[in-house]
């Protein structure tokens, strides 16, 4: 019998192989689009950590240049090419904005209390594909 087998001419035939290709083709598809979401969500998360860092960079730059220098360069009234940036060195197709202002705190109604700081805002902007996306940095910087 194990002679026969061996020598047997049959196999399988062309309609039994595109089943099997369907089969299995049904089967891969749905991890094959696993793997392109998943590729999309890490491409999201790498754009929007720089956008943080960018965040992150500036916030320190402008804390670095003191009360006064900060208030007087990225004012909003002073609207010159400093407080907005749209090409950043190594991170194409993110922009930046930075602007400051004066913020006055007061936690009681005696006038003596109010302490001045400057409300720093910077706004990281990049498309995403079909949308346009954004990522904000708030911080306080006092005259001390």
């Amino acid at each position: 019998m194990s002679k026969s087998i061996l020598r047997s001419n049959s196999g399988y035939t062309f309609i039994e192989l595109l089943i099997a290709l369907t089969i299995l083709g049904l089967l891969i598809t749905p991890i094959l689009m696993m793997f392109s979401g998943s590729f999309l969500s890490i491409k999201n998360a790498g754009n929007q950590s720089a956008a943080v860092t960018l965040c992150r960079q500036q916030m320190e730059k402008v804390k670095a240049l003191g009360y006064h220098s900060a208030l007087e360069l990225y004012s909003i009234e002073n609207t010159d090419s400093n407080t907005l940036e749209k090409n950043i060195k190594d991170f194409p197709g993110f922009k930046r904005a930075t602007t400051v202002r004066p913020f006055i705190l007061s936690c009681t109604d005696d006038p003596d209390l109010e302490v001045e700081l400057l409300l720093i805002e910077i706004t990281v902007t990049w498309n995403d594909g079909k949308n346009e996306r954004k990522e904000f940095l708030k911080g306080l910087l006092s005259d001390r």
